[in-house]
């Protein structure tokens, strides 16, 4: 990269913004503290989200549109995010009132705008310093599942690197007394084995040696598409804390921002329960999707209509949830979340027989069950006196689930990627993804060609 361009990060429709320089973190903090004095003379909290991505930029938009039961604002909302190349430009949007995520739902732009330009209960910044204001702190840091190996699950590891870092600095900056609500999937066991020693250590080394981190967590069960800021703040929520107090802590601040009231909380009584709670509930999925792949091809070649087989079971009302497979699950939770389980079972806490089998096998099926498609295109066009080097071949739709612009671990990636091995023109088109999330052309409803592995 560019000596100029490591001082710059662009946003996606190719603004470019100037990284902070050290004399810009002195004014940011004056102007922080300003506002949160300001906000706390108004009887408000501060709240921090910590990663203004897929799920804190729309959090931090609930958070900050809530309100008391006199319907006043009871939050002011610091949305914070680090100050790096691929994602600065995210704090300059949102201080615009501009969401810094693309949404299918109508309600994220005007949410962002009202709480920003008119609410005046959100800012964003790049200060670590924030912390030290904050009442809560909501840590939305991205926590992958690395795959060495397509097909083998259980060759991976979960990269929880930045949320360790995270989980540092807010040990270094916030005030004992502030609740920590970790709203990422973790693998089991996170909260307690390494969230808690880490903030621990950093209170003792601030001299809080009798302080008790007050850490709770929370999964997110965000969905892509037109209830995307619904499927936050108006869908049912697990909770946990550390000790009693983190767990009343977590279960007020959570009915004072989300819609317990249609939508109860269930609060459990320790953090790995949450975790746990999280990665089996989408473990169960991606498994009953995996069992419905091998019997997708035996009705394949049997000649049997499985579309009109698993209508006819879901009549009974004890499978009216069965699932008829794709060419793989996609969404960024189902592939990688059992595979956080797996690795919390064996490197947190330390056991090494093998115990997980049904888990990891469905996510496998899951991932590789793409590869079929190109083959059966390879067949078809052999079978019609053709080869795929010089035919033409459209791939209709290539986000993982309809009406959803989303295109994370979908199967048609592996599928184009499979196809465009061979040196020929592939055609892909769908009505609601842009293609930059694939390669190629950024506009909707386009056909793109691509030529060569994307």
């Amino acid at each position: 990269m560019p000596e100029s361009d490591q001082n710059v990060s662009p946003s996606p429709n190719g603004e470019s913004f100037q990284l902070p320089l050290p004399t810009d973190y002195e004014q940011e903090w004056l102007r922080l503290k300003q506002l949160a004095e300001t906000q706390r003379e108004r009887g408000r909290e501060i709240v921090v989200v910590m990663g203004v991505g897929f799920v804190g930029a729309v959090m931090a938009g609930v958070v900050a549109d809530s309100s008391d039961p006199q319907g006043n604002p009871a939050k002011f909302v610091i949305g914070m995010q680090r100050p790096s190349t691929r994602s600065y430009w995210k704090i300059p949007y949102l201080n615009r009132g501009i969401a810094p995520v693309e949404a299918e739902d109508p309600e994220v732009e005007p949410l962002i705008k009202r709480c920003v330009l008119e609410k005046k209960t959100l800012t964003a910044t790049f200060s670590y310093d924030a912390l030290s204001l904050a009442d809560v702190v909501v840590v939305d840091v991205q926590c992958d599942y690395h795959k060495e190996t397509l097909g083998d699950v259980k060759k991976g590891h979960a990269a929880i690197g930045a949320l360790e870092n995270s989980l540092k600095v807010i040990g270094e900056k916030i005030d004992p007394g502030c609740l920590v609500l970790i709203e990422t999937t973790v693998p089991p066991g996170t909260t307690e084995y390494v969230a808690y020693p880490i903030l621990k250590k950093a209170f003792e080394k601030r001299g809080f040696n009798d302080a008790e981190p007050l850490l709770a967590h929370s999964f997110e069960r965000v969905m892509p598409g037109r209830n995307y800021v619904s499927s936050i703040r108006d869908f049912w929520r697990v909770c946990s804390g550390i000790n009693d107090i983190a767990r009343d802590k977590v279960v007020k601040f959570l009915s004072e921002v989300l819609n317990v009231e249609q939508f109860p909380l269930t609060v459990l009584d320790r953090p790995i329960e949450s975790e746990t709670c999280k990665i089996v509930e989408n473990s169960y999925r991606a498994a009953t999707l995996a069992f419905l792949d091998e019997w997708s091809v035996f009705a394949e070649r049997n000649g049997v209509d499985i579309t009109k087989v698993v209508d006819a079971i879901k009549i009974r009302p004890t499978h009216s949830n069965m699932i008829f497979p794709g060419p793989g699950i996609g969404g960024y939770c189902l592939p990688k979340d059992g595979g956080l389980g797996v690795w919390a079972y064996h490197t947190l806490m330390g056991f090494d027989d093998d115990l997980f089998k049904i888990t990891p096998m469905s996510i496998d099926i899951n991932d590789t069950r793409a590869l079929r498609p190109p083959q059966m295109v390879r067949d078809a066009l052999r079978n019609m006196g053709k080869i795929v080097p010089v035919s033409k071949i459209a791939v209709l739709g290539i986000s993982y689930r309809q009406d959803v612009g989303d295109t994370r671990y979908s199967g048609s990636e592996i599928i184009v990627r499979k196809l465009v091995e061979w040196p020929k023109w592939g055609e892909m088109w769908s009505s609601t993804t842009p293609m930059s999330n694939i390669g190629g052309n950024s506009k909707n409803r386009t056909l793109i060609r691509h030529r060569g592995t994307p």
